[in-house]
Formats: structure tokens, sequence, C-alpha cells
């Protein structure tokens, strides 16, 4: 989460959308009493030079102890009303499906079940589906319904809260336009927190019509609001 005194802006972060990425772009334009949020897990804080770009600065222990996925109705309700009201307010939203899949992939990133091995008899000719294996695992996580979906950040009172939503699938083009609106000059995003998911299936491989039916039902807003469909 950013609070850009010094631009005028509000960015708030997201799960599972790349908002590390865009945070991290956008602290390198701030100073003063900007509030930046640090990354919970400084180990992410490398790009693919192996260079830190995030800089954290002056947040306090209140958003400290919420960490980088600070709510909107948080944010409106300690910052002053005119910060809030006047402030140019942003998020990011990705595909459901899509995001489920990541975030099911982050969560389980230490968990074996999600890196089968093959086992000695599959050396001696019984086939190996480690698809399989992994798909049955993101059925059992969807259906346990522990997945939240990303509403609280921006809509309160069943509408969008915010005056501008990234959407993931442009993300390089819209976060150009969030540059502008802002008045920071437009660089590249820097890759952060990827490599996690290592399969290159397309993620509605993974879904059946049960699973697919609790992502939609969770993401209603996000169906409702920015028209996202499976498989698009």
């Amino acid at each position: 989460m950013i609070i850009s005194h010094t631009h005028k802006f509000i960015f708030i972060k997201s799960l599972k959308t790349a908002g590390t990425s865009i945070e991290a772009a956008l602290s390198n334009h701030c100073g003063g009493n900007d509030v930046v949020v640090p990354i919970n897990d400084f180990g992410h804080n490398r790009d693919i030079d192996g260079q830190f770009v995030h800089r954290a600065m002056n947040a306090d222990d209140f958003y400290r102890k919420i960490g980088q996925h600070v709510d909107a109705p948080t944010i409106k309700a300690r910052e002053p009303a005119e910060v809030w009201d006047n402030y140019f307010k942003f998020s990011i939203a990705r595909n459901p499906w899509d995001r489920a899949l990541s975030y099911f992939f982050w969560d389980k990133r230490q968990d074996p079940s999600i890196k089968p091995r093959k086992r000695f008899y599959h050396y001696l000719g019984v086939p190996f589906n480690d698809f399989g294996i992994i798909k049955s695992h993101f059925s059992g996580f969807i259906k346990s319904r522990t997945l939240e979906n990303n509403d609280p950040f921006y809509i309160i009172d069943d509408n969008l809260c915010v005056d501008f939503v990234i959407r993931y699938e442009y993300l390089e083009e819209d976060f150009n336009e969030v540059c502008k609106r802002v008045g920071i000059p437009a660089s590249g995003l820097p890759h952060l927190k990827t490599g996690i998911r290592k399969q290159s299936r397309h993620f509605t491989e993974y879904y059946d019509d049960t699973t697919r039916d609790i992502v939609a039902e969770l993401h209603r807003n996000d169906l409702r609001f920015f028209g996202y469909q499976f498989g698009r």
C-alpha cells in the first residue's frame, strides 16, 4: 500500500495481481512524508537482475502490523477525509480463475504435494500423471472455500471506491496510464514474486464445472464490474 502525499495518490494493493511489482516501481518515485508499507518477506525484493527495487518508508506501526495489503475501508477510516476524497485512488484486478490458480500455487509453494516426483514404479512403466495430482490438490483447495476475493481493496458498500483499476491482463498499458495521471515518468515494471507456477498449461485446464462455478460466485463483483469470463 502506498499513500503518496507528494503525488497525491493512494495505491491499494490487492492479492495475487502483480501488486508488488507495481508497488516497487511507484516506491522509487516516493519521498518526503509518503507512506510505503514494507514487503513482508524482504527476500522477494529482487528483480530478475538481483537488484533491490522496493523502497519502504514512513509506514507507522498500525500499517506495518496489517502488512502490504491494507483494505480500502481501513485506509478511508484512518486517513483524513481530504486525503481519501481528493487523492487519485487505484488498485488492480485479475481474471478470477487465473488469480485463484496463482493464489493456490503461492499459498502451497512450500508444499511438496504440488511438486510430485516419480516413484520407483513409474520407472517400471506405470504412467506418471503429475498434472492430475496437482489438479486434484487445486480442486480440494477451491472446494475448501478458504480463498478470499479482492473486493475489500476496491469495493465499499457494493460499489467501486477507487478512481481506476489496473487490469492485470493489460498491466503495462494501465500502469502507464496511472503514471500519466499522477504525473510521474512511466518506466518498466520489475518482475517480483514470479516463477512459482512452473507448468505452462492454461489456467482453464485446472478446473471442472464445480470449481469454475465456486470461483465465479466468490468473484461475482469482478465479473460484474470488469466483465471477466472463464477462459478470457
